[in-house]
């Protein structure tokens, strides 16, 4: 996939296809989205595009509620080039950009930078200086323009569409298991591994500390993970929250690799959060939580052993069901 970053240097030489969004998440939604794109693209011999954003936009015009994302640009940049899409055209989004009208930026980049032939957007979809373009303004253009509009309908779960709002709610609210069904994969969070305070390792279970770079985590408490170090997959259990039987402060993510007795730390590690276990409470002493850290890790390994029947059923996985 190519990376552009200079829209106004770049000129494209070939027709296209396009899409344009923030894509914080890349949900089900974003992937109804990019998989038509990529579809219409082949059929018709055009190059398939991404437009997104850099900064988010509400940064620039509203800090105040600019929403903390889903995914690091890093990973938003994975998921988008695994979808097959041919560039990725990242606008930075600046005074300048900010104040470009609807129509001059259809024209001005849609149009005569990037020779759109296909545009994919959802029925909401509202872009340009004062949200002054938007659907119609799209399909009032694309006789003159020559390209043709496909609105893409929502993607709807148990009543409501599919959003990254909505998303986001329920990563911080718990709820992560319905969270992987909109994101049609597990949330995980990634960062580097540093040292804790070793009480894990000396009276409880070792754990490996991770110092996440992700914006938002799930709510406080225990959940059933899946941890990738190097190349291999270890289950585990995960604690997010601030220690309170141990009169911790900071928040942490503190992981037990299951039925793993001896590693070395690693540098890296990335969480894939599969499902809540309980919240984080604060016991009456040392011994009683590691009883029930216990009784957490039996959960989350009778948790695998279902996951191992459903896929030797080819049964869908978990976020699917």
């Amino acid at each position: 996939m190519q990376i552009i970053h200079d829209y106004k240097t770049y000129q494209s030489d070939a027709k296209t296809s396009l899409t344009i969004g923030n894509f914080d998440g890349i949900h089900l939604g974003h992937k109804r989205i990019l998989q038509d794109l990529v579809n219409t693209a082949k059929q018709s011999g055009t190059r398939s595009v991404v437009i997104t954003f850099s900064p988010h936009p509400l940064e620039i015009l509203l800090p105040e509620k600019a929403p903390r994302l889903i995914t690091p640009s890093s990973e938003k940049l994975a998921l988008i080039e695994q979808s097959n899409v041919d560039m990725l055209l990242v606008l930075t989004f600046d005074w300048e950009l900010s104040h470009l009208s609807g129509e001059s930026f259809v024209r001005q980049i849609l149009s005569a930078k990037l020779q759109v032939k296909h545009m994919f957007v959802g029925q909401h979809f509202v872009f340009g200086h004062g949200r002054s373009g938007d659907v119609a303004l799209l399909q009032s253009l694309s006789r003159e323009l020559d390209y043709r509009v496909h609105v893409i309908p929502e993607v709807v779960v148990r009543g409501t569409r599919v959003s990254s709002t909505w998303i986001r709610e329920l990563i911080q609210s718990g709820r992560i298991s319905l969270a992987n069904r909109l994101l049609g994969r597990y949330y995980n969070v990634s960062g580097r591994i540093v040292a804790g305070q070793g009480m894990g390792r000396k009276f409880l279970f070792p754990t490996l500390n991770l110092q996440f770079q992700n914006e938002i985590l799930p709510k406080p408490g225990v959940y059933v993970t899946l941890s990738t170090i190097g190349e291999r997959l270890y289950p585990s259990v995960t604690n997010v929250g601030r220690r309170p039987t141990v009169s911790g402060k900071d928040l942490t993510v503190e992981t037990h690799l299951l039925q793993t007795k001896h590693w070395e730390t690693p540098d890296l590690m990335e969480l894939a959060f599969l499902h809540r276990l309980r919240d984080e409470h604060k016991f009456d002493s040392i011994e009683a939580l590691r009883i029930q850290i216990e009784k957490d890790c039996d959960k989350a390994i009778r948790f695998f052993r279902l996951m191992k029947r459903l896929r030797q059923d080819k049964r869908p996985p978990v976020w699917a069901v």
